[in-house]
């Protein structure tokens, strides 16, 4: 990507967003457009069909042929139709779109979030993320192929004395027959605090999936399968450990009832694990946390960016405070 000013001004930041919505308004009309020119030339260069059908009827070898050319050409107006909207999307609209989000991000998401209580030391980076060596070593979500790995969007901290990091990831696999885009795995953010209690320590591995992502974990779970005495949390999440006694050492009933709460506060499927003192919580979203909205002034994004960080906040209020609770 090429440069972009870090300090860069409202005014101009907001002349990049109408910049990139005009584009955005030109891509929706573009196929359409596109196709509209091309079958109406295709209609134009046939216009001989016409007539002869008007003189001479259907059913000759003229009138056949003509019409099967008619409608190869307009097959391939709606091909090279499509074929300028995906070289416009790519080389115009979406660079219009990547030179705002990414100046958005560097004027707004930092000093947004500091002005949020709780957050202290933080460190953000469009650009940095976990590696893929990393992500293999949570044992959190499903690892796809390196080849199609994605992180980026990394923030660092301290939440309300607890450092964290978190990233947004992508994870995916070779689709099937000649598709050339990866089947999706995973996509969504990863957040890592150094403490979940200040007086455990997890020994190996304590995995929490959510049901619905089980099908997609097969690669990555301890050996043990363990069952909960809550039925509310083992109809919606399956349990892996290590070692049975340290799973239940570290779920306890509280932890439990807080896992529930989150996964009804993230409404997407929700991946734990619990080694040594760090937690790893993620879940998984179709939209990407800090992306700037092109149909959207400026002075109204900044207030989303706090939205932004629900997953964090959910996570310390709702897990790493449970042992807490369970201590009072």
């Amino acid at each position: 990507m090429e440069m972009v000013e870090q300090n860069i001004s409202g005014i101009k930041l907001e002349k990049l967003r109408q910049e990139a919505l005009k584009k955005h308004k030109i891509q929706r009309r573009l196929l359409p457009v596109c196709f509209l020119v091309f079958a109406g030339l295709s209609l134009l260069k046939e216009g001989f069909l016409f007539l002869y059908i008007g003189q001479y009827g259907w059913g000759d070898a003229v009138s056949t042929g003509g019409l099967w050319m008619l409608v190869g050409d307009l097959m391939m107006s709606a091909i090279l139709s499509a074929v300028i909207y995906v070289f416009y999307m790519m080389l115009v609209w979406q660079k219009a779109y990547d030179r705002f989000n990414f100046s958005f991000k560097n004027k707004y998401v930092l000093d947004t979030i500091r002005q949020l209580p709780g957050f202290s030391e933080l460190r953000y980076n469009t650009q940095g993320g976990f590696s893929y060596e990393e992500m293999c070593l949570m044992n959190l979500i499903p690892k796809g192929e390196k080849v199609f790995y994605k992180s980026f969007d990394e923030l660092r901290g301290v939440l309300d004395g607890v450092r964290f990091r978190a990233a947004n990831v992508f994870t995916g696999k070779k689709a099937n027959g000649r598709r050339s885009l990866p089947d999706t795995l995973f996509e969504g953010q990863i957040v890592t605090f150094s403490t979940f209690d200040d007086r455990k320590i997890s020994q190996g591995f304590v995995q929490v999936f959510s049901k619905k992502a089980l099908s997609e974990i097969k690669n990555t779970t301890a050996p043990l399968n363990i069952q909960t005495e809550n039925s509310v949390f083992n109809e919606n999440f399956v349990v892996f450990a290590e070692n049975e006694q340290n799973a239940f050492y570290i779920l306890t009933p509280h932890v439990l009832e807080h896992i529930t709460a989150f996964q009804e506060a993230m409404e997407g499927k929700v991946y734990l694990a619990f080694c040594d003192k760090t937690m790893y919580v993620t879940c998984a979203q179709m939209r990407n946390p800090f992306d700037a909205l092109i149909d959207v002034p400026i002075a109204q994004q900044r207030s989303r960016i706090e939205e932004d960080t629900r997953i964090l906040r959910s996570a310390r209020e709702i897990l790493v405070r449970a042992a807490q609770d369970g201590r009072a």
